[in-house]
């Protein structure tokens, strides 16, 4: 119950006022700064443009028989006009007498000056940051204005959130990113992602920030505040609250303080990961078979079924790193009952031959490793956690027998994503959560009977007019089980690769639901499985041919031509 922080918050609903989202940012228009540098360049290239016609229609000319004649103000501006341009097609009405060729021998010399000016100019402003700024913001308003598809709104793009960006877009959900960095905006562009993703270089804890990326958009359908600033996650998330509550919101948060004013304006999830893992910890001790179960659904890296931890073994735990970590995870740990020392970092380690854990829990990732490695050389049954602050030393942490690495950015990844991809997955868990290890284990050898022992995709299907139009049809008159839908559309002696883990329906859950179990419209059925079994499943779904054909076993025509003919042949 710890671990998911189940305890039920106290929500203030003090007095709210509807109140538009704002939408501007303190930048200046592209084309006003474009305009406003340019205009010294613009009146010199005019005064010069007006001189150079204006003497030309005082020089007097000649036309082709001799006769005296003086240039139009119109003619005037033709033939200057196809010089300033460099065009230089000829001279019109008649051929230049030598005095107006010396005047636009000097009039080409000014507008070669003046076109050099200005063209300096214009890449100086190219070059100038704060117009790159305001032409980005503005490139930026209009792919999000722009944007039909449902889309998350994620506030910080560290290593958390690229994590949760890539992983959004492998599934192909689009995302917009608000981030206060330069280099991690750039890292947005330069990513291999399929989508163009907006991504927007300003602080998220301004609602104006926020209302430029989409926070009023009715397509915007969550708000994930992931940055290493809990202040700027707060902020994030009063703005979500009093601006957008119909939407979730989920923040990362590891000041306790913090946390404590965040929880009073309700978000979603708060995800301090700090504290999270030793609940992980403890669960993975003592329920080593649910611990390997939520584990593996949360892997979002398509990896390989964990091997569970072989249980709880009795002795001392020791958590090196008097930090808040540290006594975090030395508190959860004794709160499962374990016997626990904590220490410095620089102080010296007990004797480790009856310790059956270690903690590695300083702020400093070469230090962790460096006590791995002296603990394993005392003690090789050691159970080992270490902290990692970033993941710049994996391979080294890889090559090392480890067996629990903390790396926060990934947790909070996780958790962020068990609860966007399939909203009521989370549910799921805190269900599995209060069930004993003869569920799990059923559940995991189900779906690796079924799926194989790769981490599977979860997905929630509605059983509506958008999600499943065929099965509302057919529910319309006819009756639906759990297991009719697990046949494979090309073969009903096939079981789809699909594992039902839970249907909700009215408010209730209902956990593994029997195959016989019967189906009504508006249930939503949480399922895991291959990517390839829920586009079979779609088939059922959509298509009422085959859905006849998974739950009779008939082959009926799909087209409405070979359907007439069908109903003729019966009646004959």
């Amino acid at each position: 119950m710890h671990l998911m922080n189940l305890r039920t918050r106290r929500v203030r609903m003090g007095r709210r006022k509807v109140v538009p989202i704002p939408t501007g940012v303190p930048t200046t228009d592209a084309v006003f700064l474009l305009l406003r540098r340019m205009r010294a360049p613009f009146v010199v290239l005019i005064v010069t443009f007006t001189v150079s016609m204006i003497g030309l229609s005082l020089i007097p000319g000649r036309t082709a028989d001799g006769k005296p004649y003086k240039y139009t103000l119109f003619d005037a501006f033709y033939q200057v006009t196809m010089t300033v341009t460099t065009v230089g097609y000829t001279e019109a009405p008649h051929p230049f007498t030598y005095a107006q060729r010396m005047w636009m021998t000097a009039s080409i010399f000014m507008l070669v000056v003046c076109w050099a000016y200005t063209i300096g100019v214009i890449f100086s402003i190219m070059q100038d940051s704060a117009f790159q700024q305001a032409l980005g913001t503005q490139r930026f308003r209009r792919k999000v204005k722009g944007m039909r598809e449902p889309f998350e709104l994620v506030v910080g793009y560290g290593a958390a959130g690229q994590a949760v960006g890539s992983e959004l877009d492998r599934r192909r959900r689009r995302f917009v990113v608000v981030e206060r960095e330069q280099e991690r905006v750039e890292a947005v562009w330069t990513d291999e992602l399929h989508a163009d993703v907006p991504a927007h270089g300003g602080d998220g804890k301004f609602p104006a920030t926020l209302g430029l990326a989409g926070l009023g958009h009715p397509m915007c359908e969550a708000v994930l505040a992931l940055t290493d600033d809990d202040e700027a996650n707060l902020a994030v998330v009063m703005s979500a609250a009093l601006l957008r509550p119909e939407i979730p919101c989920i923040a990362r948060c590891v000041d306790k303080d913090v946390q404590a004013r965040m929880e009073e304006f309700a978000p979603t999830a708060i995800i301090n990961p700090d504290d999270r893992y030793g609940g992980y910890l403890a669960l993975q001790l003592h329920q080593p078979g649910t611990h390997q179960l939520i584990w593996w659904l949360m892997d979002n890296d398509e990896e390989n079924l964990p091997a569970p931890h072989p249980g709880l073994d009795a002795g001392t735990w020791v958590v090196s790193g008097d930090c808040d970590f540290g006594r975090m995870v030395a508190a959860d740990l004794r709160g499962a009952g374990l016997e626990v020392d904590l220490i410095g970092e620089k102080d010296p380690l007990p004797v480790l031959d009856d310790v059956v854990g270690f903690v590695a829990a300083s702020a400093n990732d070469l230090t962790n490793l460096a006590l791995a490695e002296q603990v394993l050389a005392a003690n090789a049954d050691v159970f080992l956690c270490v902290r990692q602050r970033t993941e710049a030393y994996r391979a080294l942490v890889s090559a090392m027998e480890i067996d629990s690495v903390y790396i926060s950015t990934e947790l909070v990844a996780r958790e962020v994503l068990a609860r966007v991809l399939a909203p009521t997955f989370w549910q799921y868990i805190e269900h599995v959560l209060q069930q004993d290890e003869g569920y799990a284990l059923a559940v995991r050898d189900e779906i690796v009977a079924y799926c194989g022992r790769r981490a599977p995709e979860k997905e929630v299907v509605t059983l509506d007019k958008e999600g499943a139009p065929a099965v509302v049809d057919w529910l319309a008159d006819k009756d639906l089980t759990i297991g009719d839908l697990l046949h494979h559309p090309l073969n009903r002696e096939e079981h789809l690769e699909l594992v039902v883990l839970m249907l909700a329906r009215e408010g209730a859950e209902i956990l593994s639901p029997p195959p016989g179990t019967p189906l009504r419209v508006g249930d939503k059925i949480l399922l895991a499985g291959a990517s390839h079994g829920f586009s079979d499943l779609r088939a059922a779904l959509f298509y009422p041919a085959t859905l006849e054909y998974v739950v009779t076993g008939s082959h009926v025509p799909t087209t409405w031509l070979w359907r007439k003919l069908g109903r003729r042949q019966g009646a004959a």
